[in-house]
């Protein structure tokens, strides 16, 4: 194994450390914690604390899979194994990681008003659903999953 292979393994590790952190952090944080923080007193101020050492270590986790993902996309992209299903899945992979990017970073930063009147709630619900903790966490299982037909396709194409 050249210094460079190991390099790029050792980057994949890292990628893949961040990537389970922040995804294990969210599927904890929704079928554990928050379950069990709307019980009792002081639970939005625990909640608010809890998701501020999460925002940390979320915001950790999309640096280095920002940087660590740019790196193993160019070296992967400059190999002579991929071909269009591998790209078109990448693609597809990146656009939801960076939607969860965008997510995360901009738009669960805003506060939404507490009391929607009539429509407002409506609109409100679909919002939630489509930028919430839940919809993150899918989005975040679903990439895992994109990453796991990514590496089936380059074995595919080294068997051949």
């Amino acid at each position: 194994m050249s210094f460079t292979e190991a390099l790029i393994l050792v980057i994949r590790w890292i990628h893949a450390i961040a990537a389970v952190a922040w995804v294990g952090g969210g599927l904890f944080y929704l079928l554990v914690l928050r379950p069990n923080l709307s019980k009792g007193d002081g639970a939005s101020e625990n909640r608010r604390r809890i998701g501020e050492q999460f925002r940390g270590l979320v915001n950790t986790a999309i640096a280095v899979l920002l940087v660590t993902g740019v790196i193993m996309t160019l070296s992967r992209l400059t190999s002579n194994i991929v071909g269009p299903a591998y790209i078109a899945v990448l693609v597809v992979k990146i656009v939801l990681a960076l939607y969860m990017f965008y997510l995360v970073r901009f738009l669960r930063s805003k506060s939404y008003p507490q009391d929607p009147e009539g429509e407002a709630r409506g609109l409100r619900r679909i919002t939630s659903a489509l930028s919430g903790a839940t919809a993150v966490t899918v989005l975040g299982v679903a990439v895992f999953m994109l990453a796991d037909v990514l590496r089936a396709l380059v074995e595919i194409s080294l068997d051949a």
